[in-house]
């Protein structure tokens, strides 16, 4: 678990890189009023990789109103961020922005003056509202109704309910997003996608867009990272891993081939991932004599505690590990943002599927194995 999905709305994949188009530079200027917000001063931010860029800082007066002004080279995210929230805006290089803002309610922000602004904040209201479920369901995943956690029947069926609401999320959005017209709110979506189960969403958004708003510093970053995310795409050959074994052995995916393989991403310290443990001890055990195995691959950094994990889940296949935990050579090169995170592989190591759990992944391989 790197990032809690409900996160993904403020800061995720947005490059910093600057653009090369100076002449374009002309000011821009935001006029608004805020209630309910106690603090004289607020703080206007560029949303980057790196986190949040001052741009400007504006005195907040007696009677709620504020205003910025400012240069930007080009079309750029931004961000009022408070306790309860963030209103998302896109600042011009020439333009004139009205906002009306609750503090205790900042995501439901009035915008005028602004055509980008006003349909970032469609896209916004879109992902907010499947969000607002998903969290819900985080809850009952993790308490249950009676403040217990919920058994393994109803942990499964509550990762249903989560995929189908993600899914309809992804629908709506690529609707959304298709249905514009040269906007560069087009790759702020990419901030709800994960590229490990939605790298096609993130190639028609690069196809589509990027040969117009090519000198966009979105534009140029989303480009990259599909060109990235390519080698790892469905149909083209798993990289190769090769690392230590519990016991010190060295050894690589590749040794596997002529079978299907299943590449699990785990640590010992993610909850998901052993609760997912069960599931994989099934189906390994259901098409082990059919050509399948599993070859996990743990982001622990405790060696102890990676051990214990494969003997306490009774997890009888290979394990491999380079106990770096995030900074292992397999998170870059598999583009890996969280976990669990599963690739399954055919005899000849192309990958055929990414992500599949539970149930999923049991119809995929009772389907490979019929």
């Amino acid at each position: 678990m790197k990032k809690l999905i409900y996160l993904v709305l403020i800061i995720t994949t947005f490059s910093s890189c600057g653009s090369n188009n100076e002449k374009s530079i002309n000011s821009f200027s935001i006029t608004g009023k805020i209630k309910n917000y106690t603090e004289k001063t607020l703080f206007l931010n560029e949303l980057t990789t790196k986190g949040l860029r001052l741009i400007d800082s504006s005195t907040v007066n007696a009677d709620g109103t504020f205003s910025f002004k400012g240069k930007v080279s080009e079309k750029t995210f931004c961000t009022l961020s408070f306790p309860k929230g963030a209103t998302v805006i896109v600042l011009d290089t020439n333009s004139t922005i009205n906002l009306s803002i609750d503090a205790d309610n900042p995501e439901m922000y009035g915008v005028s003056g602004s055509p980008d602004s006003e349909t970032l904040k469609k896209l916004l209201l879109i992902n907010n509202k499947y969000m607002v479920v998903v969290r819900g369901l985080e809850t009952k995943f993790t308490h249950g109704e009676d403040g217990k956690i919920p058994g393994a029947d109803i942990q499964n069926q509550i990762r249903l309910e989560y995929d189908s609401i993600m899914l309809k999320r992804k629908t709506e959005m690529q609707n959304f997003v298709f249905a514009l017209d040269k906007s560069v709110v087009a790759f702020f979506a990419t901030n709800f996608l994960m590229p490990e189960t939605d790298y096609d969403f993130l190639e028609k958004i690069d196809l589509k867009f990027y040969s117009n708003l090519f000198s966009s510093k979105y534009a140029k970053e989303l480009h990259s990272r599909v060109e990235e995310l390519r080698k790892t795409a469905i149909g083209q050959t798993a990289p190769d891993i090769i690392m230590p074994d519990p016991f010190g052995k060295t050894v690589s995916l590749s040794s596997l081939r002529g079978k299907y393989v299943l590449i699990d991403f785990w640590a010992s310290w993610c909850k998901p991932c052993r609760q997912e443990s069960g599931n994989l001890v099934h189906v390994y055990n259901k098409y082990k004599n059919n050509g399948f195995d599993i070859f996990s691959v743990s982001l622990d950094e405790n060696r102890e505690a990676w051990q214990k994990a494969i003997n306490d889940d009774k997890l009888l296949w290979t394990h491999v590990s380079d106990l770096q935990k995030w900074n292992s050579t397999v998170v870059n090169m598999y583009k890996i943002e969280s976990i669990p995170f599963t690739v399954l592989i055919d005899k000849e190591g192309k990958i055929v599927a990414k992500n599949l759990r539970g149930e999923a992944l049991d119809a995929k391989l009772s389907e490979l194995f019929k």
